[in-house]
């Protein structure tokens, strides 16, 4: 009923979590290029994660199976079989608390690792996942642009609205493996 309310509180406490934490200036080119660890930030709505194929293919491909992390629903089965070394976080709605945040369970099983790069593919803003994101400590930190999106990401992809989920994923993938 006050899920508005809610979620702009979310994103308050979300901001003042990270207050403290000051982003480091960083060569974009450098950091994907030497990366070892990298963090996959499922999109939480199912009908979204069907086009992401391709961007699996390049991380897999970049990393490795037994360097990547997959933060995703349990309604993606399908992915953990085509990643069978890789580490699988599940966030289900019980995993959120009242303010659309994850709980600490999530956030201690995500910071057990160090990463290089965290990629959110979340195509709007999803608090839980741009927070996780976030409290990740990666020095990249990849999401798609929204206007709340500089709280929690350090490179922005702003795709164009006329194109299809899947061709976003495919430019997203295209673009990341430049370099």
């Amino acid at each position: 009923m006050f899920d508005g309310t809610r979620r702009t509180l979310g994103l308050l406490g979300a901001r003042f979590a990270f207050r403290h934490s000051a982003a480091d200036v960083i060569q974009f080119t450098s950091a994907l290029s030497s990366a070892k660890c990298a963090l996959l930030i499922m999109p939480f709505a199912q009908e979204e994660s069907t086009p992401t194929g391709l961007v699996i293919s390049m991380l897999k491909r970049m990393y490795g199976d037994a360097n990547l992390t997959v933060v995703l629903n349990s309604y993606l089965l399908k992915v953990e079989r085509s990643l069978p070394q890789s580490r699988f976080i599940f966030v289900n709605p019980g995993d959120l608390n009242a303010l659309f945040l994850p709980r600490k369970h999530i956030l201690r099983q995500v910071q057990e690792h160090s990463y290089d790069v965290a990629l959110d593919l979340n195509l709007d803003l999803v608090l839980a996942s741009a927070y996780i994101c976030r409290a990740s400590a990666a020095h990249v930190r990849i999401g798609f642009a929204s206007s709340q999106a500089d709280t929690f990401y350090n490179l922005q992809i702003k795709p164009d609205p006329t194109l299809s989920k899947k061709l976003i994923y495919d430019r997203l993938a295209t673009r990341l493996q430049m370099f």
